[in-house]
């Protein structure tokens, strides 16, 4: 008898804290369409799949402590054309982009 839940490893253990809802990188194919010239998502690669964007339903950014580890991070709310909604990060620091599940 296992008392392992679906999809956990061995090496982790039941009581193991874990953080929820790490962001996951994901690939975004993008076009520069507006005047300040900030990335507008148009289609994603996640689960292997080409995913595209309906439209986008808003976006903020996100600037914290630049005195420490900068953190700037354009964040977008999205409609896909295949029914989801999504949030997703733009890292500026590292130029990565990122799922942000709730």
């Amino acid at each position: 008898m296992s008392l392992r839940k679906p999809g956990q490893s061995r090496s982790e253990k039941p009581d193991t804290l874990r953080f929820l809802n790490q962001p996951r990188r994901i690939q975004v194919q993008t076009e520069r369409g507006n005047e300040h010239l900030i990335p507008i998502p148009v289609a994603l690669l996640q689960d292997g799949r080409v995913r595209a964007v309906e439209h986008l339903e808003d976006t903020w950014l996100l600037e914290d402590e630049w005195w420490r580890q900068r953190i700037c991070r354009r964040y977008y709310r999205l409609a896909l054309a295949d029914g989801p909604r999504l949030t997703i990060f733009h890292d500026c620091a590292k130029d990565e982009w990122y799922a942000q599940g709730y």
